[in-house]
């Protein structure tokens, strides 16, 4: 069951975890999405050690955190990545996305946070930096916001935009993601929310302060990617001093719900 915690400055922020204690690992998922996604991974490492204690968080605006108001400037989900990790260290950051990029920059914000990072198709984006009006962000504002009932959403996202995920994700999306209200069943994550992210995705100099980040880093994309591929995936690489590259086979940009078995498999190696 998902509780609150106390983000950046008190900002109310969702997470599930299990067991207690410090974390081995934290997991933020992408823009438009929700923690409960990570649920498969998290079941295939816990599988795999004595004792996987972790977290995850939903995104200011996102799941059962709180909206607050715009703009969602990404600074402050990596502080909010710090406040509920605290002072401990010796953690895995895994992120994916949005939140791989929420994970990189808390490491830049307070070195030492994590011991080692997944980076799952970070969003991080060189020069010129700055808030600008994208067509993923048209996109999203577009987006269908509700549906008659919990099936009637199962039935267009299996059927079109996510057909390719894995059946088990697809599920905790529809569940998780939406909420059932009098206009129907409702996404927790707005399109004007998810809209105004994509806005704030180059509004950060994370890109030009790469190199500070002296954490073992695995970055991952997906073979088909459509964001993370050629030139710019091996620059981003490059851009850490401690950076191996994973490619996915058969997975596009939302790697973990398409291949979360095997994202489990890089988590685990890290552990």
């Amino acid at each position: 069951m998902p509780t609150r915690a106390e983000g950046w400055d008190g900002f109310p922020v969702a997470v599930e975890s299990g067991p207690s204690g410090n974390p081995d690992a934290l997991f933020v998922h992408a823009n438009g999405f929700c923690k409960e996604l990570w649920r498969p991974v998290i079941r295939d490492v816990s599988g795999r050690t004595d004792s996987f204690r972790w977290i995850s968080m939903d995104q200011r605006g996102h799941g059962d955190s709180g909206v607050g108001e715009g703009p969602y400037e990404w600074d402050l989900v990596a502080r909010d990545v710090l406040a509920l990790i605290g002072d401990s260290r010796g953690r895995v950051g895994v992120g994916h996305s949005s939140g791989g990029a929420a994970i990189a920059r808390a490491e830049i914000l307070q070195p030492g946070a994590f011991r080692a990072m997944v980076l799952v198709e970070p969003i991080i984006f060189p020069p010129p930096h700055g808030r600008y009006d994208i067509p993923l962000a048209a996109t999203a504002e577009q987006r269908r916001a509700v549906f008659a009932d919990r099936d009637a959403a199962h039935a267009r996202f299996s059927a079109r935009a996510f057909k390719d995920w894995d059946p088990e994700v697809l599920d905790l999306y529809v569940d998780h993601g939406f909420r059932s209200t009098e206009r129907g069943w409702e996404l927790k994550c707005s399109p004007g929310v998810e809209a105004d992210y994509y806005r704030e995705g180059n509004n950060h100099d994370t890109w030009d302060r790469l190199g500070e980040i002296d954490t073992p880093v695995v970055l991952v994309a997906g073979e088909h990617s459509d964001s993370h591929h050629g030139p710019y995936l091996s620059q981003l690489q490059a851009r850490f001093p401690k950076a191996h590259l994973e490619i996915i086979p058969d997975a596009g940009h939302l790697v973990p719900m398409e291949r979360p078995d095997v994202v489990a498999d890089v988590v685990a190696s890290t552990m």
